[in-house]
């Protein structure tokens, strides 16, 4: 279990998830630390595992991709590796989880338009059953609170 946060580390945790491409000497500034100080913390953070990468946040229609869809899942415990293995090859699913409940797995799933969306659920149909919810919007999508 990694060691709780501290305050500085939460504020530090927080400035990144606003802008992760902010200079040491702002983030330094921001949190209220020297810029060795803030270099030291977010090597540790990093090495904790706390802070796992830096991304860039990307509006799915603006790539061409404006159809957002929640497939759950149902599969056979056997047939787990084959989730996997579709989960590989299409990479508009941008997020899948095990879940329990009635359903096995649920999906987020990025498609340019209706027969997209119909192939991509066609391969998840070949390893178990599926439903699937079109998203009118997105009403919040959150960072991790620090």
């Amino acid at each position: 279990m990694t060691a709780p946060l501290d305050e500085v580390d939460r504020r530090l945790v927080a400035e990144l998830q606003r802008d992760a491409r902010a200079s040491l000497t702002d983030l330094a500034r921001a949190i209220h630390l020297g810029v060795s100080a803030t270099r030291v913390r977010l090597r540790a953070l990093e090495e904790r595992g706390v802070v796992t990468g830096y991304t860039a946040r990307v509006d799915p229609a603006a790539c061409g991709l404006p159809l957002r869809a929640v497939v759950r899942m149902k599969v056979h415990g056997a047939l787990y590796d084959k989730v996997a293995a579709v989960l590989e090859r299409e990479p508009q699913i941008v997020r899948c989880v095990r879940v329990t409940g009635e359903a096995c797995y649920v999906a987020e799933v990025l498609a340019a338009d209706m027969p997209d969306l119909a192939r991509i659920t066609s391969e998840l149909a070949r390893v178990g059953s599926i439903t699937t919810d079109l998203v009118y919007e997105v009403v919040v999508d959150r960072a991790v609170p620090a």
